[in-house]
């Protein structure tokens, strides 16, 4: 069995180096008030990537990538914190409020 390589951690900025991202900061800021658990990852965003190859059936799981991303507090520079894959439903059909093939507007357009 081959060994996972993730999840993969960036924990400093690769422009200036600072372990301090602003969602962090906030984070903890809110923690320091009691509303909220200091010890929760958090990222200003999450992008899922699923990884689903065309040529297989596809099943009810897959493997999605999940991408956390942020902006240093020193530098502004925005960048991945955080690489993990997780399993994940598989969603079928048109994304949400679709209303049909190429060309047609989503539902509550025009």
């Amino acid at each position: 069995m081959v060994e996972s390589l993730f999840p993969i951690v960036f924990d400093k900025c690769p422009n200036c180096g600072s372990t301090e991202t602003i969602t962090k900061l906030a984070w903890d800021e809110q923690a320091d008030k009691g509303r909220v658990d200091r010890d929760t990852p958090v990222a200003a965003e999450h992008l899922q990537l699923p990884l689903l190859d065309p040529k297989r059936v596809i099943g009810i799981v897959s493997g999605i990538l999940v991408l956390s991303i942020d902006w240093c507090a020193s530098c502004g520079g925005r960048y991945c914190t955080r690489a993990e894959v997780v399993d994940g439903p598989v969603k079928m059909g048109p994304p949400p409020g679709n209303t049909g093939g190429p060309g047609m507007m989503p539902k509550g357009f025009g």
